[in-house]
């Protein structure tokens, strides 16, 4: 049976795109911002949230509710399990513009939330459950269309540019490119690399337009035939702007 998105960690209620917007700027707070944001600021708020929505949408459909022109009291189309998610990233995208540093804690909610949304995205394109391996085709002229019905090929890594895959134990070289993002005389002015667990990430160099790092693939926790693991990159420019990325890699065993 199909799971639908919108029936996921529901609480019901309003989420308007300004409860998002204010709530990125209580997050804020914890990176040491002290004024309250002008009505400017929230304009240019609103801005981010669109564009960093229409960013997740491309590999992560979470049902946000785009408009031509924007209100920022109209409901976001989110459920509520999502809005830590939405308000933690979002102050990410805004905490240049006050020239403050992105605090331990708000970093770790931006990604512990990126996380969280993937799995919820990827529960709700859930539509039927496959048949264990060991289970057995069976016999009989029904045999064939059962087959054909639950035995399928392994999971998919998400329909992205960005997609590798890595044996356990093998260790490769990753290019990052933003040139094609970078404005004019801008540059990458600082970035942070995180990994899931059965990755680690060694030798990450800021070559701008360009980061390189190394990743290793290790035996992920929870381990199973295949895992499809997530490295985030965010990059903050010379200009103030802020860039996610999001690499999927599809670690298996040797044998």
């Amino acid at each position: 049976m199909a799971t639908s998105l919108y029936s996921l960690n529901d609480t019901g209620g309003v989420l308007t795109k300004n409860d998002l917007i204010l709530g990125a700027y209580s997050q804020l707070r914890v990176s040491g911002l002290t004024r309250q944001p002008t009505p400017e600021d929230l304009e240019i708020a609103l801005e981010r949230l669109e564009d960093m929505a229409a960013e997740f949408n491309i590999t992560m459909p979470v049902g946000y509710n785009f408009e031509d022109q924007p209100d920022p009291n109209s409901d976001s189309g989110l459920v509520r399990g999502l809005s830590q998610c939405f308000k933690a990233n979002l102050a990410m995208r805004l905490i240049p513009d006050f020239n403050k540093e992105v605090s331990p804690v708000l970093f770790a909610q931006a990604n512990q939330g990126l996380s969280r949304m993937a799995s919820i995205s990827a529960m709700a394109r859930l539509q039927e459950v496959q048949y264990p391996n060991r289970a057995p085709v069976g016999s009989g002229n029904y045999r064939w269309a059962r087959w054909a019905r639950f035995y399928r090929s392994g999971g998919n890594l998400p329909v992205n540019s960005a997609n590798r895959t890595m044996f356990i134990g093998d260790i490769d070289n990753f290019t990052e490119h933003f040139d094609a993002y970078l404005q004019d005389g801008e540059t990458i002015a600082s970035y942070s690399i995180v990994a899931d667990s059965g990755l680690t990430i060694s030798n990450d160099v800021n070559a701008t337009p360009d980061i390189t790092y190394t990743v290793q693939a290790g035996t992920p926790s929870g381990y199973d035939s295949t895992n499809i693991l997530q490295i985030t990159i965010i990059a903050t420019t010379s200009n103030g702007r802020v860039e996610t990325r999001r690499l999927f890699v599809e670690v298996t065993p040797r044998n």
